[in-house]
């Protein structure tokens, strides 16, 4: 999963978040996190909730 394709934070689940291009980094207006790179565990976390979004 790229990071422009995240929909919300990996930190709060916010679905607030915007996607900088220029940085290659997900900013959440909600929490204030800044996500640069995806973690294993990140990954799997945003998957699963995009399964669960889906159905």
């Amino acid at each position: 999963m790229k990071l422009s394709e995240i929909e919300q934070c990996p930190q709060c689940g916010s679905s607030n978040v915007v996607y900088s291009e220029k940085k290659d980094e997900i900013i959440c207006k909600d929490c204030g996190a800044i996500t640069s790179e995806l973690t294993p565990e990140m990954q799997k976390k945003l998957e699963k909730a995009s399964e669960v979004l889906k159905n």
